[in-house]
């Protein structure tokens, strides 16, 4: 089974675009299960096909685009008699979550919510014309080659994460969570703070909440206390933050990410990714 995705490589001068690129893929074509670390969104234009992810079959037809949240392993195979044609386009979830540590309105920092809490895995909808022009857009100024087009392709960026925004806010099963201020102001919080030290009274006060109603909030809402939740957004900044730094130093890395020492990071580390952080990014950094 083929889990890092390296079919497409960082082609591009942009930081938070890693490509944008138009496929034509023949009937029957199948690309095994793989992952990668960026959100990848890709428009049907043409023809179909069906995304397999933990057993699943969703059939993206055209008209209709389909985001892959980081680290989710899939599979794709072209179902259907024609060639299926699409455009697509991965970028880095880095710039969203500024998005949304800007205590933007609930609208504009929706999506953003969902990469920061991890748990879902895609997101499928009809392509409306604005999105279509956002993601054109953003394949024409990668494609230009300009050096200047790195704002147009931010600019870019920031529209789509609004359209985006808009269909998570449609289509979540856990619509609470994005309109209940103490949860969103919560997680704002913790992952402006995460590299601090962080107690649960320190983000009931900022919620503007007691401790103990966060707690309640936090465990009916995400199935893990307040603490548990700052842990895991330590683990997931470490993550994304070596896939960019490959060699930055593991004992640097978890002071910077908010744990006290890196046997701490390191112990805690391998009770949630079942690995050592070292043998981890060995393994997968060696294979990006």
């Amino acid at each position: 089974m083929r889990l890092i995705d390296n079919l497409q490589p960082n082609t591009s001068p942009h930081t938070t675009v890693d490509n944008a690129v138009i496929q034509c893929l023949s009937p029957g074509y199948h690309f095994p299960t793989h992952l990668h670390h960026t959100v990848e969104l890709f428009i049907c234009r043409k023809g179909e096909v069906t995304v397999t992810i933990l057993g699943n079959d969703i059939p993206v037809t055209p008209g209709e685009y389909f985001v892959y949240f980081p680290d989710i392993p899939h599979s794709i195979t072209i179902t259907g008699n024609v060639p299926c044609t699409f455009i697509q386009i991965h970028f880095h979830s880095r710039p969203f979550s500024e998005v949304a540590s800007d205590r933007r309105p609930r609208e504009e920092s929706a999506f953003a919510f969902e990469l920061s809490l991890g748990k879902r895995k895609y997101l499928k909808a009809a392509c409306s014309p604005q999105l279509e022009a956002c993601v054109n857009g953003i394949y024409t100024e990668i494609q230009s080659g300009l050096t200047d087009s790195d704002e147009l392709v931010q600019l870019y960026l920031s529209q789509l994460n609004i359209f985006l925004s808009r269909e998570v806010l449609a289509t979540s099963t856990s619509g609470f969570i994005h309109q209940n201020r103490y949860l969103l102001n919560a997680s704002l919080f913790i992952s402006e703070h995460y590299m601090k030290k962080l107690t649960v009274h320190d983000v009931a006060e900022a919620a503007g909440i007691s401790s103990r109603y966060l707690t309640k909030l936090f465990n009916e809402n995400f199935d893990m206390g307040v603490s548990a939740y700052i842990t895991h957004v330590r683990i997931s900044k470490a993550i994304d933050f070596m896939y960019s730094n490959p060699k930055y130093p593991l004992t640097k890395l978890a002071l910077d990410v908010g744990f006290s020492s890196q046997q701490h990071f390191s112990k805690v580390f391998k009770e949630k990714m079942t690995v050592s952080p070292k043998r981890y990014f060995s393994l997968q950094l060696n294979n990006t």
